[in-house]
């Protein structure tokens, strides 16, 4: 099986058990026949052996040619071929019986099989093989389209951005490029990331939604969501393919026109201010920064590996960081770059028809 993801050709193999689920995960992206891969990955439940040059810690190992990293849910293997060719080896670590149910009790989601599967597929592999590249970079943000043109909405976790992405779809032509993580190019286009959104108990909050996520869901499934629910509404949410929220999926890429910060600060009021590009490059940088941590800390690992050994790491924080920022100045140059300062209380509903207002009224006219 062979996808358009972010751009570039990415052929996939899996064990047979885990055909419907790696289908299912990839089938709002489009097929890419004929093209040469540019990333193999293979998803199993287990890696191939290979003696490590050196562990340090005992969650990453390093190789003459390559890395392990290990999270808690899955271990992936990256690995560099002569034709610069990106390599990717991933086992699925499976949680079963009394333990796989106390951890959807314990959880916010209460995950089907299908959920967690797409989960770590995007987390953990798809999004961290855009840093291999250097003509992409992913950006924490929400994306949608107005017409033709996409605009990002940024920021830190629970700033909003999940907020208004789902109240722009009371626009008829509004259409889903991305939920948390999207991936922009260098002559300002977006990819979109068909990881599915996630919608908290908030986003519920006098509206349809609730009905929405909960359908046929098992009568645990919905005890677990109202009574989590009941008790903080920002400590439950559930997951929902993007085709189900939006008429119109961007799964290809699209003309970036805008780039909003959402930014909760003690303000009287919802206003918007002009941003500087280079203050929101560095404001893009130290948002994935820390909100892809997980991932970073390896890249970290990898460096001190390959001090320690003598070896050429296979990629670097600094490399990275210095990618984005190449990405970021030609992209954001030619892109609006904006502000919403939000009050650090204020109404769910004046909010989301605000900044609604904002994003609709600003993409009607030429940036």
């Amino acid at each position: 099986m062979k996808k358009i993801i972010f751009g570039k050709c990415y052929a996939f193999s899996c064990d047979a058990a885990l055909q419907e689920l790696l289908a299912e995960s990839l089938s709002l992206y489009v097929d890419a026949d004929g093209r040469e891969p540019e990333v193999n990955i293979h998803v199993g439940h287990a890696i191939t052996k290979r003696r490590p040059s050196s562990i340090n810690p005992s969650v990453h190992d390093t190789f003459e040619h390559g890395m392990l990293t290990s999270f808690p849910s899955i271990d992936v293997y990256w690995e560099r071929t002569g034709n610069g060719r990106l390599n990717v080896e991933v086992a699925i670590k499976p949680r079963r019986g009394i333990r796989r149910l106390i951890h959807r009790l314990l959880s916010m989601e209460y995950p089907r099989e299908i959920e967690v599967f797409e989960q770590v597929l995007h987390e953990f592999v798809l999004v961290p093989s855009v840093y291999f590249f250097q003509d992409v970079m992913p950006i924490h943000a929400a994306s949608v389209m107005i017409g033709s043109q996409a605009c990002l909405l940024a920021g830190t976790g629970g700033s909003g951005k999940s907020s208004a992405m789902l109240a722009l779809r009371r626009n008829q032509d509004a259409g889903f490029v991305s939920d948390d993580i999207v991936v922009m190019s260098a002559n300002a286009r977006v990819y979109g990331n068909m990881a599915w959104p996630k919608i908290y108990g908030y986003n519920c909050i006098g509206n349809a939604m609730k009905r929405e996520i909960l359908a046929g869901r098992s009568w645990v499934d919905r005890a677990h969501f109202s009574i989590k629910n009941r008790l903080n509404s920002a400590n439950v949410r559930r997951k929902m393919s993007p085709d189900r929220l939006y008429p119109h999926v961007e799964s290809t890429s699209a003309a970036l026109s805008r780039l909003y910060y959402l930014v909760r600060e003690d303000v009287p009021d919802i206003r918007v201010s002009a941003l500087d590009p280079g203050h929101a490059i560095d404001m893009t940088i130290a948002v994935v920064s820390a909100e892809y941590s997980v991932f970073h800390d390896h890249l970290y690992w990898e460096k001190y590996n390959a001090l320690a050994t003598m070896r050429t790491a296979m990629l670097t924080m600094e490399e990275v960081t210095a990618n984005w920022r190449r990405v970021l100045s030609a992209s954001l140059a030619k892109v609006g770059c904006f502000k919403i300062s939000i009050p650090l209380k204020v109404d769910h509903a004046v909010y989301e028809d605000s900044v609604t207002d904002i994003i609709v009224s600003s993409l009607t006219v030429k940036p």
